[in-house]
Protein backbone atom coordinates (compact mmCIF):
# COMPACT_ATOMS: atom_id res chain seq x y z
CA UNK A 1 0.00 0.00 0.00
CA UNK A 2 1.24 3.52 -0.80
CA UNK A 3 2.35 5.84 2.01
CA UNK A 4 -0.57 7.47 3.82
CA UNK A 5 1.35 9.51 6.39
CA UNK A 6 0.28 12.80 4.80
CA UNK A 7 -3.34 11.78 4.08
CA UNK A 8 -6.55 12.59 5.96
CA UNK A 9 -9.64 10.42 5.70
CA UNK A 10 -13.25 11.06 6.69
CA UNK A 11 -15.24 8.02 7.85
CA UNK A 12 -19.02 8.48 7.77
CA UNK A 13 -21.19 5.83 9.40
CA UNK A 14 -24.00 5.89 11.96
CA UNK A 15 -22.58 2.77 13.61
CA UNK A 16 -19.95 3.75 16.19
CA UNK A 17 -18.45 0.25 16.29
CA UNK A 18 -17.84 0.22 12.54
CA UNK A 19 -16.37 3.74 12.66
CA UNK A 20 -14.02 2.49 15.39
CA UNK A 21 -13.02 -0.56 13.35
CA UNK A 22 -12.35 1.61 10.32
CA UNK A 23 -10.41 4.15 12.41
CA UNK A 24 -8.12 1.43 13.81
CA UNK A 25 -7.60 -0.08 10.34
CA UNK A 26 -6.88 3.30 8.75
CA UNK A 27 -4.45 4.22 11.51
CA UNK A 28 -2.72 0.86 10.97
CA UNK A 29 -2.49 1.72 7.26
CA UNK A 30 -0.66 4.90 8.35
CA UNK A 31 -3.23 7.63 7.69
CA UNK A 32 -2.16 10.89 9.32
CA UNK A 33 -5.67 11.74 10.54
CA UNK A 34 -9.00 9.92 10.70
CA UNK A 35 -12.06 12.14 11.12
CA UNK A 36 -15.47 10.69 11.92
CA UNK A 37 -19.03 11.76 11.06
CA UNK A 38 -22.29 10.05 12.00
CA UNK A 39 -24.27 10.86 8.83
CA UNK A 40 -24.10 12.54 5.44
CA UNK A 41 -25.10 15.98 6.68
CA UNK A 42 -22.34 15.98 9.31
CA UNK A 43 -19.88 14.77 6.69
CA UNK A 44 -20.72 17.73 4.44
CA UNK A 45 -20.30 20.12 7.39
CA UNK A 46 -16.90 18.57 8.10
CA UNK A 47 -15.81 18.80 4.47
CA UNK A 48 -16.78 22.47 4.32
CA UNK A 49 -14.54 23.13 7.33
CA UNK A 50 -11.60 20.82 6.63
CA UNK A 51 -10.33 19.27 3.41
CA UNK A 52 -9.62 15.53 3.39
CA UNK A 53 -8.01 13.16 0.91
CA UNK A 54 -10.55 10.33 1.05
CA UNK A 55 -14.14 9.67 2.11
CA UNK A 56 -15.32 6.26 3.25
CA UNK A 57 -19.07 6.30 3.81
CA UNK A 58 -21.75 3.85 4.75
CA UNK A 59 -24.78 3.63 2.47
CA UNK A 60 -27.64 3.33 4.94
CA UNK A 61 -27.79 6.32 7.30
CA UNK A 62 -30.37 8.90 8.32
CA UNK A 63 -31.20 11.69 7.60
CA UNK A 64 -28.80 11.75 4.60
CA UNK A 65 -27.61 8.39 3.34
CA UNK A 66 -24.32 7.60 1.62
CA UNK A 67 -25.65 7.78 -1.93
CA UNK A 68 -27.21 11.19 -1.24
CA UNK A 69 -23.87 12.28 0.22
CA UNK A 70 -22.03 11.10 -2.89
CA UNK A 71 -24.47 12.97 -5.13
CA UNK A 72 -24.06 16.13 -3.04
CA UNK A 73 -20.28 15.87 -3.31
CA UNK A 74 -20.37 15.35 -7.05
CA UNK A 75 -22.44 18.53 -7.51
CA UNK A 76 -19.90 20.75 -9.26
CA UNK A 77 -21.70 23.93 -8.18
CA UNK A 78 -22.27 23.46 -4.44
CA UNK A 79 -19.84 20.73 -3.37
CA UNK A 80 -16.96 21.49 -1.01
CA UNK A 81 -14.97 18.65 -2.66
CA UNK A 82 -16.32 17.50 -6.04
CA UNK A 83 -13.20 15.45 -6.93
CA UNK A 84 -12.84 13.72 -3.56
CA UNK A 85 -12.15 9.97 -3.86
CA UNK A 86 -15.13 8.10 -2.36
CA UNK A 87 -15.57 4.52 -1.19
CA UNK A 88 -19.13 3.53 -0.30
CA UNK A 89 -19.76 0.66 2.14
CA UNK A 90 -22.91 -1.40 2.16
CA UNK A 91 -24.42 -4.67 3.28
CA UNK A 92 -26.22 -4.83 -0.09
CA UNK A 93 -24.22 -7.03 -2.45
CA UNK A 94 -26.40 -6.92 -5.57
CA UNK A 95 -25.27 -5.43 -8.87
CA UNK A 96 -28.14 -2.94 -8.91
CA UNK A 97 -26.85 -1.30 -5.74
CA UNK A 98 -23.29 -1.24 -7.08
CA UNK A 99 -24.52 0.41 -10.28
CA UNK A 100 -26.55 2.96 -8.30
CA UNK A 101 -23.47 3.87 -6.21
CA UNK A 102 -21.32 4.14 -9.35
CA UNK A 103 -23.93 6.25 -11.14
CA UNK A 104 -24.08 8.59 -8.12
CA UNK A 105 -20.31 9.10 -8.47
CA UNK A 106 -18.74 6.67 -5.97
CA UNK A 107 -15.28 5.49 -6.96
CA UNK A 108 -15.46 2.13 -5.17
CA UNK A 109 -18.20 -0.09 -3.76
CA UNK A 110 -17.21 -2.32 -0.83
CA UNK A 111 -19.60 -4.92 0.61
CA UNK A 112 -19.73 -5.56 4.36
CA UNK A 113 -18.30 -7.55 5.93
CA UNK A 114 -14.99 -6.75 4.26
CA UNK A 115 -11.40 -7.68 5.01
CA UNK A 116 -8.57 -5.29 5.76
CA UNK A 117 -7.01 -6.47 2.50
CA UNK A 118 -10.13 -5.56 0.50
CA UNK A 119 -10.26 -2.15 2.20
CA UNK A 120 -6.58 -1.56 1.44
CA UNK A 121 -7.09 -2.51 -2.22
CA UNK A 122 -10.02 -0.10 -2.54
CA UNK A 123 -8.05 2.71 -0.91
CA UNK A 124 -5.04 2.12 -3.16
CA UNK A 125 -7.30 2.16 -6.22
CA UNK A 126 -9.10 5.41 -5.40
CA UNK A 127 -5.97 7.25 -4.29
CA UNK A 128 -4.05 6.29 -7.45
CA UNK A 129 -2.95 9.60 -8.99
CA UNK A 130 -3.66 8.09 -12.43
CA UNK A 131 -7.34 7.36 -11.67
CA UNK A 132 -9.77 8.51 -14.31
CA UNK A 133 -12.41 11.10 -13.60
CA UNK A 134 -15.32 11.45 -16.00
CA UNK A 135 -17.06 14.78 -16.46
CA UNK A 136 -19.78 15.35 -19.03
CA UNK A 137 -23.34 16.66 -19.09
CA UNK A 138 -24.80 13.36 -17.82
CA UNK A 139 -22.18 12.12 -15.35
CA UNK A 140 -19.56 13.45 -12.96
CA UNK A 141 -17.44 11.01 -10.99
Amino acid sequence: MMAMTDKKVLVTDDNAALRGLLRVSLQAFGFAKVIEATDGERALETLRAEPVDLLITDWKMQPMDGVELVRALRDRVSSPAPYLPIIILTAYADAGKANLARDAGADQFLVKPFTAEALARSITTVLDPQRSFVSDSNYFG
